[in-house]
């Protein structure tokens, strides 16, 4: 089994579980996040929550890498709960199911989004990234308007910012 993370570590059999708890944690932050990126009032705690997640999921792979002490299962075990819970609540992101369980409201394209890393920002920092980009982009501007950059050396900079060099 591959780790959760997609750094493409084989998993050792013995923690297997904690790779699969891994990715039950970064699937309910993937499910935060998406509810952070959507317009609308924040549910109450929200920001806290998905901060705790987030610090379990880091030491659930610190673990699964071999760094990091303890054992870290029963933290996010009650971290998933919790979200669990805070998320019953909320019918834009609960998906019931028949047998028992509530399921995160993702889509297979929500679950394609996911990054692995981070899934925190799996909605939000594509739009945390576009921003910094137009930050650069204007400085960049600022400076061939300074006469600090040839028109030359914007277009080249701007190429490298923009991915297309």
């Amino acid at each position: 089994m591959e780790c959760v993370c997609g750094c493409g570590r084989k998993v050792p059999k013995d923690l297997s579980d904690r790779n699969f708890l891994a990715a039950t944690v970064a699937m309910e932050l993937l499910a935060w996040d998406k509810n952070r990126a959507l317009p609308g009032p924040e549910p109450e705690g929200r920001e806290g929550l998905i901060a705790r997640g987030v610090e379990c999921y880091e030491k659930l792979l610190y673990s699964l890498h071999g760094e990091g002490g303890g054992d870290p299962d029963a933290e996010c075990e009650a971290w998933l709960d919790e979200a669990r819970a805070m998320r019953a609540n909320r019918s834009d992101m609960t998906k019931r199911r028949f047998f028992g369980g509530d399921a995160p409201n993702l889509s297979r394209e929500d679950v394609d989004r996911l990054d692995r890393r981070h899934p925190e920002r799996s909605f939000t920092g594509a739009r945390e990234a576009a921003a910094s980009d137009v930050a650069q982009l204007e400085r960049l501007r600022a400076l061939r308007d300074d006469n600090v950059l040839t028109e030359e050396e914007f277009a080249a900079a701007k190429a490298r910012l923009l991915g297309r060099d």
